[in-house]
């Protein structure tokens, strides 16, 4: 379309062209140009009919003028193009025809472009073409004017449209452009990914089979497929309606259908454009957040929990107050980190030896006094907390009692996995430190151990308080399938 309307715009100033071109070979009977005496048609040889009459047959604004730049003859075409009459045109300058700077007079042929001023103040867009020729003795200068707003539309509507498909070709979205009848009539490559072919041709609905995510939105989408595509986009335009495609290659992918009627610059409704939006991630991510919220909310009711009964029986068991100061800001650290630990891991787990690092960081972990060794293991994020208030146990009676109470004294810490990889069983090892005489003391952190171990890791707790050492061996489950219903620590802890 845009080419036709370039081709029909360019046949004005062609015709001009050869006209001017006729009467320079000598093909043309006159022309009326400024003589000594005023106006004059100017016979050329062998010529029987005047020049004025071929000129007001042709489809461009036409002019002479004489060696000063005054015009001296218009054709009925160029007062067209003007909105003037030929009597308020002739005798005025050239360069008042124009906005702005207007063409100079030359002797060669040359075309230049220029915004000819209208009677209604409108700029009207045209090609100048001049000839300056010499004839009887009289100079005077050719013109043609061609309106070039039919071939500037053309142009725009061109650019337009390559515009149009850049953006389609770009765009991420699967965008679908409807006629007035509801059939696609352009889409972008990821609508022919969607549709798994090219769409272009078929009714959106045949195209796109969709179904509503929610009840309340499938009223939208019932009318929408029901009626006509563009009377529905045209009354409505929706955005946001959350659609699954009827497509095996598609399923469980969600997407949002937004669309709204495509408009001229007449204000009439040609068609519509529709996107698909894929939200599948968006979705999953909201989801995701959504279980992390949840359970955040639960574990933080656990924390609190524990740090209350955790506070209670630390205060009894204390006899000072430094004392009780000490060990329960100790136990509330391990409940830090533990929740450090998750808030890093947005709450997915921590491999096993991590844990031990980051926990046991303060005892001299790395340092050649607590040695680590054992399979990889990755830790649901329920069992995070409770395994840091056992280490946390174990260390801190270490430090105060056992083996890293002496200069030389060592812990060495093991794991292995059983009953087919769902359970761990790890072996807290303590060598160098003061002989232990008797069974050993058992307080609240030996009965904080055993209560946790047994009812927040599904698992057991053995104690040995050998002379030349401790040996605490614990196994539990590491799947929340092979566990029974969790009850928190802080709910069987003794009051």
């Amino acid at each position: 379309m845009a080419g036709k309307d370039a081709r029909q715009a360019a046949r004005p100033r062609n015709e001009a062209e050869e006209t001017v071109e006729a009467i320079h070979r000598g093909n043309v009977d006159a022309v009326v140009v400024q003589g000594p005496s005023g106006p004059q048609v100017i016979m050329l040889q062998g010529a029987d009919a005047p020049y004025h009459v071929l000129v007001e047959r042709m489809s461009d604004g036409a002019l002479t003028l004489d060696a000063d730049g005054s015009i001296v003859y218009v054709n009925s075409r160029l007062c067209a193009l003007t909105g003037l009459p030929a009597d308020q045109i002739v005798g005025r300058t050239f360069s008042s025809l124009f906005a702005g700077s207007a063409p100079q007079q030359r002797a060669d042929d040359a075309a230049s472009d220029a915004q000819l001023q209208r009677v209604d103040g409108d700029d009207l867009p045209v090609s100048v073409w001049m000839r300056q020729m010499a004839m009887g003795g009289v100079v005077a200068t050719l013109v043609t004017l061609t309106d070039m707003s039919i071939q500037r539309r053309a142009e725009e509507v061109a650019n337009a449209e390559r515009f149009a498909r850049s953006i389609l070709e770009q765009a991420t979205d699967a965008v679908v452009v409807l006629a007035l009848d509801g059939r696609i009539t352009h889409a972008s490559w990821v609508a022919e990914q969607l549709a798994g072919r090219t769409p272009v041709g078929q009714l959106f609905s045949a195209a796109f089979p969709l179904d509503a995510q929610s009840a309340s939105q499938q009223g939208t989408l019932t009318r929408f497929s029901r009626e006509s595509l563009d009377r529905a986009l045209a009354t409505k335009p929706f955005h946001g309606v959350e659609v699954r495609l009827r497509d095996e290659r598609m399923s469980g992918r969600s997407f949002l259908l937004s669309g709204g009627p495509l408009v001229n610059d007449a204000k009439e409704t040609v068609g519509s454009i529709v996107t698909l939006t894929d939200i599948t991630d968006r979705k999953r991510a909201e989801e995701q957040q959504t279980m992390l919220v949840a359970e955040l909310n639960h574990r933080v009711k656990n924390i609190l929990a524990i740090v209350q009964s955790v506070a209670g029986q630390t205060l009894r068991t204390s006899p000072s107050l430094p004392a009780f100061n000490k060990a329960f800001s100790g136990r509330i650290q391990a409940v830090s980190i533990a929740h450090d630990i998750l808030t890093q891991t947005r709450w997915i787990g921590i491999g096993f030896n991590e844990l031990l690092t980051t926990v046991l960081a303060p005892y001299g972990v790395g340092e050649g006094r607590i040695s680590i060794e054992g399979p990889p293991v990755l830790l649901e994020a329920r069992l995070v907390l409770p395994l840091s208030m056992v280490l946390h146990e174990l260390a801190t009676n270490a430090s105060k009692y056992g083996a890293l109470s002496a200069p030389f004294g060592q812990v060495a810490i093991s794991w292995r996995l059983c009953d087919d990889r769902r359970r761990l069983e790890l072996v807290w090892l303590e060598r160098g430190g003061p002989v232990i005489e008797g069974s050993g003391s058992r307080g609240f952190g030996t009965t904080l151990i055993d209560r946790v171990v047994r009812f927040d890791l599904d698992g057991e707790a053995e104690l040995d308080f050998a002379r030349d050492g401790i040996r605490c061996t614990l196994r539990f489950a590491l799947t929340a399938e092979t566990a029974p219903e969790q009850v928190p620590a802080s709910a069987v802890l003794p009051h």
